[in-house]
């Protein structure tokens, strides 16, 4: 994270010009500032958490990239767009509505697509580290979306566990801070700690669809634009 001295020298900062300690005060609590915030949480390894640039081939640190994960992690499996319930731990009706929801939240966000997997993770690497190697793997995200215009968010659910991740892709990064992404996985562990799947699934949907309505709304007010510049309006 950039020191408050920095700030202002972020190339992908979109701080307006603060000329006293009363504009500062009032910019914290600010859309801009939230924003803000979010812009400044520079892309991290998944597995040590070093800063890394979006066109970093591999981690300076640990030397993680796609092809030493994939001497690690082995075989791909075989996985396809939107739900994967691999282990069969979603019944029939969690099924049905979280589809419902996966294309609930499709329709307002037409740019993201949401992708899930139900799996025992190898314990020995984390779950962050996890999903880097399988969202690299073109699965989840079109060959001509790349980079910053990447909107994917994949969801793992490590069973064996009982814990949950979320990787999204560089163009939702500037908007979906770790932090904030942290608090929705935190609001589905009391369901994951009961092996309630499906409840765990729906609550982090909602959650997203609630992280991605504030981010509208931030945007929205900033730039005073109209609703439907921003997102589609749910149907009544």
């Amino acid at each position: 994270m950039l020191s408050f001295g920095n700030w202002q020298h972020c190339p992908y900062s979109v701080l307006p010009p603060l000329t006293n300690y009363e504009d500062l005060s009032q910019w914290r609590f600010s859309p801009w500032s939230r924003l803000n915030f979010n812009i400044l949480e520079i892309m991290q390894c998944p597995y040590c958490r070093t800063p890394l640039a979006e066109t970093s081939e591999e981690c300076s640190y640990c030397n993680l990239s796609l092809q030493s994960a994939n001497a690690l992690m082995g075989p791909v499996p075989g996985l396809t767009p939107g739900l994967n319930d691999t282990l069969c731990v979603l019944n029939k009706k969690s099924r049905h509505q979280i589809t419902k929801a996966l294309s609930r939240l499709n329709h307002r966000f037409p740019q993201v697509s949401m992708h899930i997997i139900t799996r025992d993770f190898n314990p020995k690497y984390s779950i962050s580290t996890h999903l880097f190697w399988l969202f690299n793997q073109d699965i989840f995200s079109a060959s001509n979306h790349p980079g910053g215009k990447n909107h994917s968010i994949l969801l793992g659910l490590d069973t064996s566990q009982q814990q949950a991740g979320i990787i999204v892709g560089y163009g939702l990064e500037p908007f979906l801070a770790q932090k904030s992404l942290d608090h929705v996985l935190e609001k589905a562990q009391a369901s994951l700690s009961q092996s309630a799947y499906g409840e765990a699934v729906l609550t982090i949907i909602d959650q997203i669809y609630k992280l991605m309505e504030e981010v509208c709304n931030d945007l929205n007010e900033l730039l005073d634009l109209e609703d439907k510049i921003i997102y589609q309006q749910t149907e009544n």
